[in-house]
């Protein structure tokens, strides 16, 4: 088992989710080929409620009850909204550009903790806030639909979506970081799993469609190892990550994201511009500066 004691593992660690989450765009924009955005949500959340299901049975009885605001918060913060907006706005914009937005979560991760967490924010992190920020403000504004009122919302979701994981990385690393990994993972889940498992059978037409179409089968399909690895697995060892070394430490998983998101979009012929490119230099610098 890794020792995440160790750098070695800690950063190897790192490269793995880096690997896994990046992969998560290109997965939802495969489902996004048979199904609308919150239906995408709904099966992925739904498929990691799932999945560690048999192993929070057991645990249930042990969560402290004063946890459970905090669970359901960081079940909505960190799964439920940014599953739907990623998915909503990769239904105008492309899943490399919304990979690269996903870059901005150390930098929100930072301005959350300093503003209501009590972190501490020294001099040196301003000043790489203020260059992540620029990069962020340069993407959006010379992203696809430049001028256009529709892209430009849509590519301001996987902003809000960072911000969301940036408050909920501050939740699970000061209120619940007494709280096994599982539990934490598994627990947040447990407030929007059995809503969204529920309203995916009944009120949508995703069971008929994936009984009665291979094409549809098959990007269900997608979105299951996207729920099950990019959401269950990957979130569980992220808060094994932020529970053995820093909330920033964890975060910057997202210096890779991007990285991955961009050779998968290349590999399925998304159109990859310099402004691209650019962007992801300016708010990786400002990460770097901001936890160095």
């Amino acid at each position: 088992m890794a020792d995440l004691a160790k750098k070695q593992w800690q950063y190897s660690t790192l490269l793995l989710l880096g690997l896994t989450w990046g992969s998560s765009f290109i997965l939802m924009k495969q489902g996004l080929r048979s199904f609308q955005p919150i239906e995408v949500a709904l099966i992925r959340i739904s498929a990691s409620f799932l999945f560690l299901l048999p192993w929070m049975i057991p645990q249930y009885l042990k969560i402290p009850r004063k946890k459970l605001k905090f669970l359901l918060l960081s079940g909505l913060l960190g799964n439920g909204i940014p599953a739907v907006f990623f998915a909503t706005a990769q239904t105008e914009i492309d899943s490399s550009l919304a990979g690269i937005l996903n870059g901005t979560t150390p930098i929100f991760t930072l301005i959350v903790g300093g503003l209501f967490f009590g972190l501490l924010i020294r001099r040196q992190a301003v000043i790489g806030l203020i260059i992540g920020l620029i990069g962020t403000i340069y993407i959006v504004y010379s992203s696809n639909g430049i001028g256009e009122n529709n892209n430009y919302i849509y590519t301001i979701l996987p902003v809000v979506a960072s911000l969301c994981y940036g408050f909920s990385s501050n939740i699970i690393k000061t209120h619940l970081y007494d709280l096994s990994p599982l539990v934490v993972t598994g627990g947040a889940l447990s407030f929007i799993g059995p809503p969204s498992v529920l309203s995916l059978i009944l009120f949508t037409d995703v069971p008929k469609q994936i009984v009665t179409d291979s094409y549809h089968l098959q990007n269900f399909g997608w979105l299951m190892i996207l729920g099950i690895v990019g959401t269950s697995l990957a979130v569980l060892i992220f808060n094994y990550l932020i529970k053995n070394t820093t909330v920033l430490f964890a975060a910057s998983v997202t210096y890779l994201i991007p990285i991955f998101a961009m050779v998968w979009g290349l590999i399925f012929g998304e159109s990859i511009t310099i402004h691209y490119f650019i962007s992801i230099v300016v708010i990786l610098s400002g990460v770097y500066i901001a936890n160095k």
